[in-house]
């Protein structure tokens, strides 16, 4: 698979996620073609403190529930959430 020129995709985080990145919203760019679990990662290695969730966390992009293993476009939004609990 030939990678191609640098892709950015803009990632949100919420609840304790956010406290894991330090931020709410970030731009990671990454070479084309990438994945949703692309982009996980990319972050983890910028940022170890994300590694515990991985294995819980949800991806979205785009406003959609996707696997981890969902090809994405530049410009995509995705969306990391840590599962809920409810009563």
């Amino acid at each position: 698979m030939n990678r191609e020129a640098p892709m950015t995709v803009r990632v949100l985080a919420f609840a304790s996620l956010r406290d894991a990145l330090g931020t709410a919203a970030l731009a990671v760019s990454l070479a084309a073609p990438a994945s949703a679990a692309d982009v996980l990662d990319a972050l983890e290695a910028e940022h170890p403190r994300l590694a515990p969730f991985r294995r819980s966390l949800r991806v979205a992009v785009n406003g959609r529930y996707v696997p981890a293993e969902t090809m994405l476009a530049e410009g995509d939004e995705v969306a990391l959430i840590t599962p809920t609990s409810g009563g």
